[in-house]
């Protein structure tokens, strides 16, 4: 079941960012109703960045697994220790990186509180690590320079 409230910053949601549309002999370019590579898909964790953006939509950044070093020596992939994360029956312990330059404005539908064994949970990102996301985010849209 999607979220039914107005979530806060740092906090750890489920977004279902859907699926890209496979015909026979693989992906209709001419479709353009629904996700289209290389654009972000499956379930996934994202932290919450702006949830009062308007229209039932919020600013989330996905959260990943995979490391990419030019982004994480560039600024955009914000590692994020498996200290602040539960382990589940789905996830498990490792360290993550908050993909900046994937911010996504996303609709309060494709949201979901996190879940383990059926109980739903919540989870949020401690202040500190919330300012380390936004910093990475100014670094993904070439802002560096307002910074201090």
């Amino acid at each position: 079941m999607a979220i039914t409230y107005i979530p806060k910053v740092g906090d750890i949601l489920e977004c279902d960012f859907g699926n890209f549309k496979i015909i026979e002999q693989g992906y209709d370019e001419r479709n353009y109703d629904g996700r289209i590579p290389n654009e972000m898909i499956k379930r996934r964790m994202v932290m919450v960045i702006n949830p009062k953006v308007g229209g039932g939509c919020h600013l989330v950044v996905p959260i990943s697994s995979t490391k990419n070093i030019a982004s994480i020596n560039n600024g955009t992939h914000v590692e994020i220790t498996s200290d602040y994360f539960r382990v589940t029956n789905f996830y498990d312990k490792r360290e993550r990186w908050a993909k900046c330059e994937a911010l996504q404005l996303v609709s309060k539908y494709r949201l979901f509180k996190m879940i383990d064994n059926g109980e739903r949970f919540e989870q949020k990102l401690p202040r500190e690590m919330v300012e380390l996301v936004q910093r990475g985010i100014i670094a993904a849209v070439n802002a560096k320079s307002l910074l201090k």
